[in-house]
């Protein structure tokens, strides 16, 4: 599966201390994504299931899974959500499709039932949320599995992480104001939602 990034440990993309993958890959093109970069199929690195699995940490709640869009990997995605479910790991899946569409896409229903949490729908520059992991208010939080409660998907938080080489990784739902900021001070950084 090509594949653009994995966090080992993030706190705002799901409940609890999960694991992040984005997906390499997007044809959906939303107007004002902030996730630009993960749109090419020619980016991104070719990485095994196994390779994945080895990088999750031992001691995380769940996976959350990005893109790009992940539902155009489908039989990727469905290897994954199933090897993660053998793990006993929550499953989180943000995608641009809408569950209707996805029904119909191949092996789509079946990855919904490995799904423990569905983020659906088209981002909506327009709609644009403040709250919550929504991206924008025309998007659905599915509570596909008695796993997850609503309540749990309410709070919008970003983490900041700057490695040796003074590179800054930003991930969760930073608003424009922060990321007009960022780029006035100069600072380069890898945004991922």
């Amino acid at each position: 599966m090509r594949i653009h990034s994995f966090t080992p440990s993030t706190y705002v993309n799901g409940p609890g201390k999960r694991a992040m993958i984005h997906f390499q890959g997007c044809t959906l093109k939303c107007p004002g994504c902030f996730n630009t970069n993960t749109h090419s199929n020619d980016q991104g690195k070719e990485m095994s299931l196994d390779e994945i699995l080895s990088l999750l940490p031992s001691d995380i709640d769940g996976v959350t899974i990005s893109g790009g869009e992940p539902f155009l990997q489908p039989s990727s995605l469905l290897q994954l959500v199933q090897a993660l479910r053998q793990m006993c790991l929550s499953i989180v899946v943000f995608t641009g499709f809408y569950r209707e569409e996805i029904l119909k896409i191949n092996f789509g229903p079946h990855i919904l039932d490995f799904i423990d949490v569905l983020i659906d729908g088209r981002f909506n520059e327009a709609k644009k949320e403040t709250t919550g992991l929504r991206g924008s208010s025309n998007q659905t939080i599915h509570i596909l599995t008695k796993r997850h409660l609503a309540e749990e998907f309410e709070e919008r938080n970003i983490e900041v992480t700057i490695n040796a080489e003074g590179s800054l990784t930003m991930t969760g739902f930073p608003s424009t104001d922060l990321l007009r900021e960022m780029r006035l001070m100069g600072m380069r950084s890898e945004i991922e939602q």
